[in-house]
């Protein structure tokens, strides 16, 4: 209820006082006898949940650096463990430890299969010259130096 509505109907401004007068002793009456108190610890448990908001979000800054951190330290930990599988498969299938970091693949199976490919070619034995890989074309200084290397003594006999 409102004075404009009150006007609306006619009535004049001395009826209007009295009806909203009675009207407020009614809201009055229907107050609780501990609304300032209530109002005052609606105020201060709104002025908590700011607090609290504030901290929560402190808070969630905070952990979400720990979950880079976290991301980044499973990443290592995948890293090493592919690399000691790398090592591990290399040394089983006989391939060098300089180049046991050059096998591919993200599974065990995978790795194992690319070592085995490696393995082919590092661990093949390559046939020995059926002759003299020697240039024909030797000058006389050079012959004389085969020559001399070819007579020395180097087994001790």
């Amino acid at each position: 209820m409102n004075r404009e509505f009150l006007k609306e109907l006619g009535l004049e401004d001395e009826a209007i006082e009295s009806i909203m007068k009675a009207h407020g002793k009614a809201i009055q009456s229907v107050k609780p006898d501990d609304y300032e108190e209530l109002k005052s610890a609606k105020a201060t448990l709104e002025q908590q949940l700011e607090e609290l908001n504030g901290t929560l979000i402190a808070t969630n800054e905070k952990y979400a650096s720990v979950d880079e951190t976290l991301q980044e330290k499973d990443r290592l930990i995948k890293d090493y463990e592919t690399t000691n599988l790398k090592y591990r498969i290399a040394n089983q299938a006989g391939i060098p430890m300089d180049i046991a970091s050059r096998l591919a693949g993200e599974t065990e199976e995978e790795i194992k299969a690319d070592a085995e490919k490696l393995a082919g070619f590092v661990n093949k034995k390559q046939p020995l010259p059926l002759k003299t890989t020697e240039p024909s074309d030797v000058d006389a200084e050079d012959k004389a130096y085969k020559s001399l290397l070819d007579n020395l003594n180097l087994e001790g006999e």
